[in-house]
C-alpha cells in the first residue's frame, strides 16, 4: 500500500482528509511542516500533501523540499483559494502538483493517484499494442 504524509494545520481537514485517503493509502498526519521534517527524517513517504504553509513556516518548507529532493517522493500542494503566486512558489519548492482550496474530493484522488511513483518488475514484458 502506497504511503502519503498529510500536512495540514486545520484539525477537521486533517480529519477529513485522512479519513477520506485511507480507504486506499496508508495515510500519516502532522500539523506542522516542522512535524513533517522529523517524520520524513525516520520514514518515507510515496507522496506528501501539504497545505500551504505560513509565512513563518517557509524555511521549515525549503528544508522538506531539501530532504525529498532526488527521491521517488512527490509533493502536493494545496493553496488557499485560487492564488497563483501561492502555486507559483510551490512549484519552485518542487511541487508536482497543486489544487486550490475548496476542493473536489474525486479530483483531489485523481491527482494524487498520478503522482504516485509505479513499480515495475525487472522481468516484466510488454506486448505491442496493435
Amino acid at each position: 500500500m502506497k504511503t502519503i504524509l498529510l500536512i495540514e494545520d486545520h484539525d477537521l481537514m486533517r480529519l477529513f482528509l485522512v479519513n477520506y485517503l485511507s480507504s486506499e493509502y496508508e495515510v500519516y498526519s502532522v500539523a506542522t511542516i516542522k512535524e513533517a521534517n522529523a517524520w520524513i527524517k525516520y520514514q518515507h513517504a510515496d507522496l506528501i500533501l501539504a497545505d500551504f504553509p505560513r509565512n513563518e513556516d517557509t524555511l521549515e518548507m525549503n528544508r522538506l523540499q531539501a530532504q525529498i529532493e532526488g527521491s521517488q517522493t512527490n509533493l502536493v500542494v494545496l493553496t488557499d483559494q485560487d492564488k497563483s503566486e501561492q502555486r507559483i512558489k510551490a512549484l519552485q519548492w518542487g511541487a508536482k502538483d497543486c489544487l486550490s482550496k475548496p476542493f473536489n474530493p474525486v479530483e483531489l484522488k485523481l491527482r494524487i493517484k498520478t503522482q504516485l511513483p509505479t513499480q515495475f518488475s525487472m522481468g516484466q514484458q510488454f506486448r505491442p499494442v496493435a
